[in-house]
């Protein structure tokens, strides 16, 4: 079996699907030599890559020389612009392209100087060895400084095509020119084949293909001869190049279908011809590479066909990139009017021009101003009949009714999944339909939406990414930040001396100490104020004492039910004022809750001196208040404390006399007989009683830790027995009001300093002192009760 290579050493072609033979209409240009016409007075130079991957080397005002470049880049994909006539740049601005849309693109204008003035670069034709010897990298730049682009229509940057990723080893010279109308590539290969044959020579020179085919239709039989004597003359190997006649057949010089002629291989749908080891050029842009390469001449003007019945004198031009087109239609003599089409490109893949002061471009390879001859009437779109004759023409072997379709109701994305990126936009499909229906229009469209969908996705992504990146640049400043902080704190750490280490640590503790304070519960306001007053004060402790005593007295009026046993014994009192807890805020005190304190206080100094006594301790008071019974619970809980007082303090070493034991005695015999009657109480008495009780634990303990300090000084011994004097005082009084009975309690009026002796026994007349109150109280009341 013959090898691909040897087919095509035969001469064999394989034939591709579809395709149409409309009438070719190539007589009027093909047989004229290529000529020029009179240069414009201002050239209109698109710059449409401006910011992207260029910048522009001119500014208004500068003066350009033929061939100049009119931007710069370092960008692998950009592709120079160039001045296409000597001038002065007049204007940067935006003016409508060369392009179906009209949109207007950023252009040069240069005004002409008509002098012809060229760049120095320009120099006299380099020899084959001198070319040959040049490596590939300089013949792709020289390429590149060109500004060479595919010339065949898509204007794709050849110097990008021609540094392939994979090897090439079938290389296919284009010269089949298989549109109606269009005839420049005919004439270039007829004048200058011999230039053509030096830029294929350096394609070769690059790429090293293992067989080259320069491909044209049989409808050219003056351009086959020529090259075919061409090739005789040029350095290729006779063996590897051969130019190879195709059979006449619309859409024939696409890419992928000529490479389906030659080798009978299609192309895969998203791929490339270089994937298949095969590269296509066009024959302009063969000569374009010879001119780079061997003259240094950047591409600033190529072949174009004027055509058409409106043009007076159709033929091949040279024209320069950049002419205004209304100047060509002026220059060739047309004879339309403003309602006239114009067409860039041929009839079927070209597009109406819808301004003609656009300029001419790289890729405009043909002008065709048709007349109404020529031309069919418009016609209106008609439902489609399907009748499949667009299936059976399409090259590319696509579905177009389902494509008309989905186009046709903007679901694109349906319309991609039957392979519409694949379409060429011959205009097949359009040509034969018999609804008249643009279909190859349905498909732009369609394909613009899909380009312009893509490439917001793609500026979304960009966008995420610039996100993501700030963040990260943000998180790694942050931590540096940190990490600096601490470097410097440490280097301070490290040359602080011992002293500044303490100070340091000192105002760490004050912090934390004021933020645990801040934390726990707050501080009413009588006791706030006791903390802060001064050392020196007299009366500090007393101050806190009150302040406790009226919360607990708050706290303990607020409860309905009996006071529990814990709530009994678990009162505490700071033992100075830098040591008291925090209490909640009081509210101003009634006259029975100042009665409770001062009785509470009373009780205090007599539990202070009873030593003796063989009474249960501080639980049998919780037990005695938390048991039910008829007589009065706080007498009881009093009696109880008191006991306990006693015991602690004999079990301390310290003993009473037998006169201060019979007081204690009969102190608590008065008490026992008024508990007995105390269940008559109202229920103020005897919430007061409850409150009583609960101070009375406090001020005890109080008392106790004053004992066994022993340091207490005669300054605050004096502010003490002047604080009972006045609660004494206040206590008389309000048991006088209570009772309606007058009663006087005597305090001690002593207000020198007294001894721990004489301290205990005025503790002990004040207790006595409170029982004869209550018992006055008491038959006071029976006495009324009589009486009603």
């Amino acid at each position: 079996m013959l090898t691909l290579f040897e087919r095509i050493d035969k001469g064999t072609l394989w034939p591709i699907p579809g395709g149409i033979h409309p009438a070719e209409c190539k007589s009027s240009s093909a047989h004229a030599a290529i000529k020029h016409l009179p240069l414009a007075d201002r050239y209109l130079v698109p710059v449409p890559h401006v910011g992207d991957n260029c910048t522009l080397a001119v500014q208004v005002g500068s003066k350009v020389d033929k061939g100049q470049r009119l931007t710069e880049g370092d960008n692998f994909r950009h592709l120079p612009v160039h001045a296409p006539v000597s001038g002065t740049v007049i204007a940067i601005e935006s003016h409508a392209s060369n392009h179906a849309s009209g949109l207007p693109v950023l252009s040069c204008v240069i005004e002409n100087d008509h002098q012809e003035r060229w760049i120095d670069t320009l120099h006299e034709p380099l020899s084959r060895e001198a070319v040959q010897a040049l490596s590939t990298q300089t013949v792709l730049d020289k390429i590149q400084d060109a500004g060479i682009a595919g010339l065949g229509g898509a204007a794709f940057p050849t110097h990008i095509k021609l540094n392939p990723v994979s090897e090439i080893e079938l290389l296919v010279i284009n010269g089949v020119e298989c549109e109606p109308y269009i005839t420049s590539d005919d004439r270039l290969m007829q004048e200058h084949s011999d230039e053509i044959f030096r830029g294929i020579e350096i394609i070769q020179q690059l790429l090293s293909p293992k067989r080259i085919i320069i491909a044209i239709e049989d409808n050219k039989p003056q351009a086959l001869e020529r090259m075919r004597h061409a090739l005789n003359r040029s350095a290729l190997p006779a063996d590897t190049v051969r130019v190879t006649s195709i059979p006449t057949l619309y859409p024939s010089g696409g890419e992928k279908q000529l490479i389906q002629i030659l080798t009978g291989q299609e192309v895969p749908s998203g791929a490339i011809p270089a994937n298949l080891g095969i590269l296509v050029q066009n024959v302009a842009t063969a000569f374009s590479i010879e001119q780079a390469v061997y003259c240094n001449r950047p591409l600033i003007e190529r072949v174009v066909t004027l055509t058409g019945n409106h043009i007076a004198k159709p033929g091949n031009y040279w024209l320069p990139i950049g002419t205004p087109v209304e100047h060509l239609l002026a220059q060739a003599g047309f004879s339309g009017n403003e309602k006239s089409p114009v067409i860039i490109g041929g009839p079927m893949m070209g597009y109406m021009l819808p301004d003609r002061a656009a300029p001419l471009l790289k890729g405009t390879n043909c002008i065709l101003a048709p007349n109404s001859e020529e031309m069919a009437p418009e016609s209106v779109e008609k439902p489609c009949i399907r009748c499949a004759e667009c299936a059976q023409v399409c090259p590319a072997q696509l579905l177009p009714q389902q494509l008309f379709w989905h186009a046709k109701a903007e679901e694109y994305d349906k319309a991609a999944s039957y392979n519409l990126r694949d379409c060429i936009e011959c205009g097949c499909c359009s040509y034969v339909c018999p609804s008249d229906i643009p279909l190859v229009e349905y498909y732009r469209i369609a394909k613009s939406a899909l380009r312009e969908e893509a490439l917001e996705k793609k500026q979304a992504e960009l966008a995420k990414q610039r996100f993501d990146s700030r963040t990260l640049r943000l998180e790694e400043e942050k931590r540096a930040r940190e990490e600096k902080a601490k470097q410097a704190a440490q280097k301070r750490q490290a040359a602080m001396s011992g002293n500044d280490k303490d100070a340091v640590a000192a105002a760490m503790a004050r912090i934390k100490a004021k933020k645990a304070l801040q934390a726990e519960t707050p501080v009413d306001n009588a006791t706030e104020q006791a903390v802060k007053a001064p050392a020196g004060v007299a009366n500090q402790q007393d101050k806190v004492a009150a302040a406790i005593a009226r919360a607990k007295a708050k706290k303990a009026a607020a409860q309905q039910a009996e006071p529990s046993t814990q709530e009994a014994t678990q009162e505490t009192t700071p033992a100075a004022p830098q040591a008291a807890e925090p209490t909640e805020q009081a509210k101003p005190l009634t006259q029975a809750d100042k009665v409770a304190a001062a009785i509470a206080r009373a009780k205090a100094k007599k539990a202070a001196k009873q030593n003796n006594a063989q009474t249960p301790d501080e639980d049998e008071a919780a037990n005695i208040a938390a048991s039910p019974g008829t007589e009065s619970k706080q007498d009881k809980i009093a009696a109880a404390i008191a006991r306990a007082k006693a015991k602690k303090a004999a079990q301390q070493g310290k003993t009473l006399d037998a006169t201060e034991e019979h007081k204690i005695e009969k102190e608590a015999e008065s008490q026992r007989m008024a508990s007995q009657d105390q269940s008559s109480l109202n229920a103020a008495q005897e919430k007061q009683a409850k409150i009583a009780a609960a101070i009375a634990k406090a001020k005890a303990k109080k008392a106790a830790k004053q004992q066994d300090a022993g340091d207490l000084s005669a300054t605050t011994r004096d502010n003490e027995q002047a604080g009972d004097k006045k609660k004494a005082g206040e206590a008389e009084s309000s048991v006088e009001a209570a009772s309606d009975t007058p009663v006087t309690v005597q305090a001690p009026d002593n207000t020198k300093s007294l001894s721990a002796e004489e301290l205990k026994k005025q503790r002990i007349a004040a207790a006595v002192a409170k029982a004869k109150a209550k018992k006055q109280a008491k038959a006071a009341e029976q006495t009324e009760q009589k009486d009603h």
